[in-house]
């Protein structure tokens, strides 16, 4: 009996003496990770990626609202695309009134007349061709009555045309020299009138009635137009 429990004891002691054997030295730790180079470890890699990717939210896009980056100074402003639609519409109306020539009055003649620069401009250039033509009868509908021209008084339409019915040996040539200077454009304006000619040849302005009601532009002056 002695001698089973020696052998028992030596037994025993071989065993643990070959299982302290096979610790690691030097308090090493044994790591059970797979290596960076090992398909476990490559493997584990996308399953992470995966993971990662399925967690971020999915982008929403929508065109109804499209917005569009304008730069207005340093910071850019968001227009939507209701916003470019108007914009176009207003481009092209703009457009279209260049091409129709209207412009915004600017005033010039506003000392004289409330109607607009152009139209100003316009009926003075049609009354210059008129004289340079000789045509009387249509200057005759545009003079406001009576009127005085080289002293002498006209009380219609009619008494003006009696006397240029014979009047082209008695014209002054300086006259219509003047007007043909004329480019009817911002010309010189007072309180009285608009003055067309270097020397004011003739005198445009708006007339009113009795009720002050506007007749438009009329001729109410003009001089030196006989020798």
């Amino acid at each position: 009996m002695k001698k089973l429990s020696i052998l028992l004891f030596i037994l025993l002691s071989v065993q643990l003496y070959g299982c302290s054997s096979n610790l690691p030295e030097n308090n090493e730790v044994i790591s059970f990770a797979p290596e960076a180079s090992s398909p476990e470890f490559e493997s584990l890699v996308n399953e992470e990626n995966s993971i990662k990717e399925n967690d971020l939210p999915a982008e929403e896009y929508s065109d109804d609202n499209a917005a569009v980056s304008v730069e207005t100074g340093n910071s850019p402003v968001s227009i939507n695309s209701t916003d470019t639609e108007n914009i176009g519409e207003l481009s092209q109306r703009t457009t279209a009134q260049q091409e129709e020539g209207i412009t915004a009055d600017n005033g010039y003649y506003s000392i004289a007349t409330d109607i607009p620069s152009n139209e100003v401009e316009h009926y003075a250039a049609n009354v210059r061709q008129q004289f340079l033509d000789h045509d009387w009868s249509a200057i005759s509908s545009e003079i406001s009555y009576p009127i005085t021209i080289s002293g002498v008084t006209y009380n219609s339409g009619t008494d003006f045309l009696d006397a240029c019915s014979n009047v082209d040996s008695n014209l002054n040539n300086a006259f219509f020299s003047a007007l043909e200077s004329e480019d009817c454009v911002e010309m010189f304006c007072n309180y009285e009138g608009i003055m067309m000619g270097e020397t004011g040849q003739i005198w445009i302005g708006e007339v009113l009635d009795a009720d002050f009601t506007s007749q438009g532009l009329k001729i109410i002056g003009i001089n030196g137009l006989f020798n």
